[in-house]
């Protein structure tokens, strides 16, 4: 696997952990953005998220969303030091099983296969993204860095499936998209054809968090230029599931 992008899933990992650790149990107990979910829940989210991932991992995808399409889950645990622990169990069981593994190698993952690099971009994309909930209901500003690459990239080649998942129909054909995005560190990031007749501009950190529905993006700093860019605004969501190559 890739040595850099586990390396950064880890440090994902443990930003994550070293915010909720300390948390008194009324914290963990406080309602976080998403409706009917407390911060409890969204680390148990993930502890059973990693759970259906390692399933995945091992080639057992077809247990994942079956029956109905419904991930194997368990109550969640009432006291936040078993949440922590058992999150903490079922990541460093499935990182160890992703490293294990050959980045090109196929994982089954809702409606089709991606690759095991990809699988491990969208792993951080996911602790990332329930990160920053968590982060809010702390009452704690998230620092962002550069790991954020991987989510805008993330972000950037899941359009294709963004837009058939919502029966959306792309105004104009993707290939005329760029994004021009500066980094948290100052770098400029570039995505899509340097002569792409259509550009979003803005920062990364706003890319990211409308990518993952964590922010409006008409309270970004974003601009889109043309109606596909405008569109993409509304539709984008980091979620990758299908084939498309690394």
């Amino acid at each position: 696997m890739d040595d850099v992008l586990l390396a950064d899933l880890a440090a994902e990992h443990q930003v994550l952990d070293d915010l909720v650790a300390p948390l008194p149990a009324d914290v963990w107990a406080k309602p976080s953005p998403s409706p009917g979910w407390t911060l409890a829940h969204q680390i148990h989210h993930l502890d059973v998220s990693e759970g259906a991932a390692l399933l995945a991992l091992t080639g057992h995808s077809d247990q994942v969303f079956a029956p109905a399409g419904r991930w194997p889950d368990r109550p969640l645990p009432g006291d936040p030091a078993e949440v922590l622990g058992n999150w903490r169990r079922s990541r460093a069981t499935s990182f160890e099983a992703m490293a294990t593994l050959n980045a090109k190698a196929p994982i089954i993952w809702g409606d089709g296969p991606m690759t095991c690099r990809s699988f491990a971009t969208a792993r951080l994309m996911e602790t990332w993204a329930h990160g920053l909930d968590c982060f809010t209901t702390a009452g704690v500003e998230p620092v962002d860095t550069d790991r954020l690459r991987h989510v805008a990239h993330l972000g950037f080649r899941a359009l294709p499936y963004a837009f058939r998942s919502q029966g959306v129909t792309p105004p104009a054909p993707l290939s005329d998209l760029r994004l021009e995005l500066i980094s948290p560190s100052g770098e400029t990031w570039t995505y899509g054809d340097d002569n792409a007749p259509q550009t979003i501009t803005g920062t990364a950190s706003h890319w990211c968090r409308v990518a993952t529905r964590r922010m409006d993006s008409a309270d970004s700093d974003l601009f889109a230029e043309g109606a596909l860019a405008q569109a993409v605004l509304t539709t984008a969501r980091a979620y990758l599931s299908d084939g498309a190559p690394d």
